[in-house]
């Protein structure tokens, strides 16, 4: 199966961590909004005000914001593309203003305004996506309607198509949200090493972002020590997300006294960063993955009778890391041989968090532990209903597959 969604999703956090220095720290709230929030194909916008602006004063507008988008002036492009669109939303030079505007509010970290933004351009003007990239709008039209391999193939065809289209990281940011959805973390991660590489301004950050993201997604066990070399060199404010990558792709790589080295140092260096309230829930994992699940237990156990810091609740909602601890405490019983009480701490992990990233990891792991008490009958049924309830899942070939080994166990004891 592939590679567990426990060891891997929270890597999702140094992407948004990168996503908020890119954009000037892009709230978590937003983040979850773009990744959760249905999609809305439509055509239908305002008419124009009574005392519209002339056309003349529209285009000098346009051209104005487009000037100040180039010179990287994001909140003056901003204030005029918006002008554009609130003047004369029908007019030819809407479309593109309102691509203009999610951009341009993205990257001067207005990220409320983005989404709305964003929302606005896929829900009033879709006929300008479909002259431009027919096939991307037609991708947004299956999301809609929640047809999401679709969806992923028309984008993918997109990208073939249309390689040079300013659009690109449009699809892009589809196609991660696509992966965030089926439980894919470092798809994601990879879609969105895409989407900063697919952007056809000159973007340093984004550029440095895109190389280091692909290498990681891509398996490339070298980028631990670059991580390592940007957590000394990025600017401020940077600096945290590297040194917490190259703790999680050491913890990735199994090495264990590495990664206890490195989240060490995270914590000390950046207490704090975005990541320093997470090391000791990484340490359990690290733990656990490197054969000491007592340890690991204790640690487990302890963080879930503490209270998440105020100001840190918002990133583990997103990110499911409170659904973490039940887990751990799980598979920590598990490996210990433990099955009553790894069932019971499945089962809490699948009553309190219903609707996690972990929801299937959650059940494939309570059927194992049913095996343990040599209970098949009720480890074939949680696998059933687990293949009814994900058959869009791209990985359901191996839950079928242990659902065939169980039922041949039930088989042979009969």
């Amino acid at each position: 199966m592939r590679k567990s969604v426990v060891a891997l999703a929270v890597v999702l956090i140094a992407v948004a961590g990168m996503l908020w220095w890119a954009t000037r720290r892009l709230p978590v709230e937003e983040a979850r909004q773009f990744l959760r929030d249905p999609i809305e194909v439509g055509e239908e916008r305002a008419a124009p005000p009574p005392d519209a602006a002339p056309a003349s004063e529209v285009e000098q507008r346009f051209a104005r914001a487009q000037a100040a988008f180039t010179a990287q002036d994001y909140r003056k492009a901003a204030e005029d593309y918006a002008f554009v669109v609130a003047q004369d939303p029908n007019g030819p030079l809407a479309g593109p203003s309102q691509w203009q505007l999610t951009r341009s509010r993205l990257r001067s970290g207005d990220g409320a305004g983005a989404l709305a933004a964003l929302d606005d351009l896929v829900g009033k003007y879709a006929d300008y996506l479909g002259e431009e990239a027919p096939l991307l709008r037609r991708g947004l039209e299956q999301m809609e309607g929640g047809d999401l391999n679709g969806a992923m193939r028309s984008f993918e065809r997109m990208v073939e198509a249309q390689p040079d289209s300013e659009l690109l990281p449009l699809s892009w940011s589809m196609m991660a949200r696509i992966h965030w959805t089926h439980g894919e973390p470092m798809e994601t991660v990879r879609a969105f090493a895409k989407m900063f590489a697919s952007v056809k301004d000159e973007v340093p950050a984004y550029q440095v972002l895109a190389r280091q993201l692909d290498r990681y997604a891509g398996g490339d066990e070298e980028v631990t020590k670059t991580f390592g070399d940007l957590a000394k060199e990025a600017p401020e404010g940077f600096r945290d997300i590297y040194k917490y990558l190259e703790a999680r792709s050491l913890l990735e790589q199994n090495h264990f006294e590495a990664t206890h080295r490195s989240l060490q140092e995270l914590q000390a260096q950046f207490p704090e960063g975005d990541f320093s309230h997470i090391v000791d829930l990484e340490e359990a994992w690290n733990l656990l993955r490197n054969g000491k699940p007592a340890e690991a237990l204790a640690i487990f156990e302890r963080l879930q009778q503490v209270d998440t810091p105020a100001d840190k609740r918002a990133m583990d909602d997103f990110f499911d890391l409170r659904a973490e601890l039940p887990l751990g405490i799980a598979r920590s019983h598990l490996a210990l041989g433990n099955y009553r009480e790894s069932a019971e701490a499945f089962e809490e992990a699948i009553r309190d968090y219903p609707s996690s990233i972990y929801a299937v990891e959650n059940r494939l792991g309570l059927a194992r532990a049913y095996e343990g008490l040599g209970e098949n009958a009720k480890a074939a049924a949680v696998l059933r209903q687990v293949i009814a309830d994900h058959s869009g899942e791209p990985q359901i070939w191996a839950v079928e597959q242990q659902l065939q080994r169980v039922e041949g166990q039930i088989a042979a004891s009969q």
